[in-house]
């Protein structure tokens, strides 16, 4: 199990989020994220709320397998792997209209994307540059 530090979790729900993500013939793509929330720092849970995703939602569709990174990775140098879910309905997008709702109130969600994150790699340049921090057993 990855367990994301107290700095990672104000780090990803505080910043501005990329996610990277690849269509089914490994087209890349990537996004700017705000609406986030670490829903199990225990367990490596997150939820983005998805409400201008396109590419990036195609591309979970197809490829759940996804990578976020924060803006501000000189003080946060982390990237995050893991495996994406999409939601329309329940108790996910219920969270996400709240995550919304404390952004922007009027601001309403499409759906939710639920990322399980499997590894956590140091993005920190020097000798451990791209060492693996952490990984799912």
């Amino acid at each position: 199990m990855v367990k994301l530090t107290e700095e990672m979790v104000k780090s990803l729900e505080n910043e501005i989020v990329f996610i990277a993500t690849a269509s089914k013939d490994g087209v890349p793509n990537v996004a700017a994220m705000r609406a986030i929330k670490v829903l199990d720092a225990e367990k490596g849970i997150v939820l983005i709320a998805d409400n201008f995703m396109n590419k990036t939602l195609k591309n979970i569709l197809e490829n759940p397998k996804v990578a976020l990174t924060t803006a501000n990775c000189k003080d946060m140098p982390y990237q995050y792997k893991g495996t994406a879910e999409y939601y329309k309905e329940g108790e996910y997008l219920k969270i996400a209209e709240e995550v919304d709702k404390a952004l922007k109130p009027d601001l309403k969600p499409k759906g939710a994307v639920v990322i399980k994150i499997t590894e956590i790699y140091n993005l920190k340049s020097g000798p451990d540059a791209g060492k693996l921090i952490a990984k799912d057993e």
